[in-house]
């Protein structure tokens, strides 16, 4: 049957290759080769006009709309299509070049039934068809960017191409959609950090760092050897925007002004839109808005409860949906879409960590956690791409739609504890070496023993330091543990655990050598710590509120402080007052445990989760770039106690113990960028 003229169709046949758009695939005889989408959906559009002579320009504009690229973008689609169809230029049996002018599809076109699927033929009736085709081309008009269907699944097709080698710490890459620049944030000791752009086939990199601007969240902006990112010009009344910063010039251009960090950002280049997460102020939740370019206007997009928070938004290839990590607590993390009227959706269950995630086609994403790289449908279906070595993580993926490429970082980092004395500078000791991860390090009152958790048998354990002994605590498995605390006596040591989604108060007798767990069901809780009663205080999650709850061991009775939202707190030494975050505010309280309370006025820079402790003055806590500082709570000044980035991750809670202060200190010996092919197959 002749194919009707401009009518689009996703079965046909060009000369003997059987052309199925839906599947990305070519077929002749007993010959199966993939297409890559953008070659796709120009052999479809040509397909529609057999015979007539299409522009260069046209092709542009309707493929690469609003995009700045070189003419070899399409010079390569083409000639991608001639070595699939086994086509030579000089004497052309489907494409034909004509000179100054475009492309001609020479090839005889034939519309063919879609091929059978679970033994069944899906019939259609001519108006069907018709109505097929008018959708399809009021898509086609409206966007061509790539749309695999939701039957297909991913795969890692060949093998892994390094893009880096170095030991310096990269962090946030972001790989253009034809896969041809790289940008990423390299931190290093002579500035704050390093913006990067660099060409993927030639590895040349360009350098942009400034001292009083700090850069995160790069993406590949249309325009020639520019970035866009979140900045904070520390010498700025109002330091946070989204900006372009061009690498030719060496100038930075603020687009959009933000009230307060960012937690992600993503630009989508048809619509020239942009989303970021700002912080709902008073509040310390995160939401995700939009930046619509035509009015110069932001709308707020998702809206978490109170306590949760959103970051990492990302567009879909169509520009119709933006998928975010949501965070009710830091050991829990799921996946959520919303479209632009601001509809929410739960892709994933929450996991213990989410480390990053895109879109492989408009409805289903891939993502990575601490056990590998999965993709997940829209219907909550997880596919296992990638299990990574011991103690290497994928700490970021990306897909190049337009060329099926994915961006990995692979990630091998330890942990270590490591410890200051503060009457003699800011000179870091280790007290651990581990080839695992050590972390969550706590000293007994009396100093004679520590404890900590670590991965040194291959799983997370409570381990112990006794007299230059070290050893783990049998029955101590879990899939995390965190918030380790002492009880008075240095006879009782207590944390919060994970497992199989469970949490629980953990107690362990160091007289006996039993472990106990006080399993407190699926919601997230925080251990703050024993009082002067020996009474365990914690914080739990319930509903979207964090109520504080005192608990006896011994007799096994809870007593609940419900109109007390905390979220993370801390006992002076004394005991005698809780220092407390609100759950819902990035607010400091104090409370004398009976009916004062009194509100600490903190600096808007000191962000606080797990990361600080405190003493009878004021609070140590660590910065997100790892370094320590103090903040006096009487006389309100806030200084830096150790300046080296990297000292200690904000990632575990320390301890301050009498002039020390013990913390984890991560170690990244790799933080390297792979790409490969991205196939599709149907399951």
């Amino acid at each position: 049957m002749a194919n009707p003229r401009h009518t689009i169709l996703d079965h046909f046949k060009v000369n003997d290759w059987a052309i199925d758009c839906k599947r990305l695939t070519a077929t002749r005889a007993q010959t199966k080769v993939r297409l890559e989408p953008k070659a796709a959906l120009i052999l479809q559009y040509m397909a529609a006009r057999p015979g007539e002579i299409i522009g260069r320009e046209e092709l542009f504009d309707t493929f690469w709309p609003n995009q700045v690229v070189t003419e070899d973008a399409l010079n390569r689609v083409i000639s991608t299509l001639r070595k699939t169809l086994n086509d030579n230029s000089t004497e052309p049996q489907y494409i034909a070049t004509i000179r100054k002018s475009g492309y001609r599809l020479v090839a005889d076109v034939k519309h063919i039934a879609p091929p059978l699927r679970h033994n069944r033929t899906k019939k259609l009736t001519g108006i069907s068809i018709i109505l097929c085709g008018l959708l399809l081309i009021t898509a086609l008009i409206s966007s061509y960017s790539f749309r695999p269907q939701k039957l297909l699944k991913p795969l890692l097709n060949g093998e892994f191409k390094r893009l880096t080698y170095s030991t310096k710490v990269k962090l946030t890459p972001h790989l253009s959609e034809d896969a041809s620049q790289l940008t990423y944030v390299e931190l290093n000791k002579e500035a704050t950090n390093t913006l990067v752009l660099m060409s993927v086939k030639s590895n040349t990199r360009t350098y942009y760092n400034s001292a009083d601007t700090e850069f995160s969240f790069p993406v590949v902006a249309p325009q020639a050897n520019s970035v866009l990112a979140v900045i904070k010009q520390l010498n700025k009344d109002q330091p946070y925007a989204i900006a372009l910063i061009d690498f030719d010039k060496k100038a930075i251009k603020r687009l959009v002004e933000l009230n307060s960090e960012s937690l992600g950002l993503s630009h989508h280049i048809q619509s020239k839109s942009v989303v970021f997460t700002q912080r709902r102020v008073p509040f310390s939740t995160h939401q995700i808005t939009l930046f619509d370019p035509l009015y110069s206007s932001n709308k707020q997009l998702s809206s978490p409860p109170d306590g949760f928070s959103d970051r990492q938004p990302t567009f879909s290839p169509s520009g119709q949906k933006v998928a975010f990590i949501r965070t009710k607590a830091p050991t829990e993390h799921a996946i959520f879409t919303v479209n632009l009227d601001g509809q929410e959706t739960q892709l994933t269950e929450y996991h213990s960590h989410i480390a990053s995630f895109d879109w492989f086609n408009n409805d289903n994403l891939l993502y990575s956690n601490e056990q590998g790289l999965y993709s997940v449908t829209d219907s909550g279906d997880t596919h296992e791409l990638l299990t990574p070595i011991p103690n290497q993580q994928v700490a970021f993926t990306q897909v190049a739609s337009d060329v099926s490429k994915l961006l990995l970082s692979l990630q091998s980092a330890s942990s270590i504890g490591q410890v200051i004395d503060n009457t003699v500078g800011d000179k870091a000791l280790p007290v651990t070496l581990s080839n695992g991860s050590d972390s969550e390090f706590a000293i007994s009152p009396d100093a004679t023993r520590m404890a900590f958790a670590s991965t040194r048998e291959g799983h997370k354990a409570l381990w112990l330091r006794h007299n230059n002994q070290l050893n783990s605590v049998k029955g101590s498995n879990f899939n995390d543990i965190y918030d380790l605390t002492w009880s008075k006596n240095s006879q009782l040591l207590t944390a919060s655990v994970k497992r199989n989604n469970q949490y629980g108060v953990m107690f362990y007798d160091i007289s006996s050598q039993k472990l106990t767990v006080h399993w407190r069901n699926n919601s997230p809780l925080h251990v703050i710590g024993w009082d002067s009663n020996s009474h365990i205080w914690y914080s739990k999650l319930m509903g979207s509120n964090w109520a504080l709850t005192q608990f006896d061991p011994i007799k096994k009775t809870i007593i609940e402080h419900p109109k007390k939202r905390v979220y993370q707190a801390r006992f002076t030494p004394n005991k005698q007052h809780l220092i407390y975050i609100d759950a819902h505010k990035q607010t400091l309280w104090k409370w004398d445990l009976k009916n004062n309370l009194k509100e600490i006025s903190i600096p808007h820079n000191m962000k606080l989760d797990r990361n600080w402790d405190v003493d009878s003055r004021g609070v140590y806590y660590i910065g997100s770039n790892g370094q320590l500082n103090y903040y006096n709570i009487n006389n309100e000044i806030d200084k830096k106690i150790v300046r080296r980035i990297g000292a200690f991750s904000p990632k575990y809670r320390p301890q301050s113990r009498l002039y020390g202060f013990v913390g984890t200190h991560e170690v990244i010996t790799q933080s390297d960028f792979w790409l490969s092919d991205l196939a599709f197959n149907d399951p």
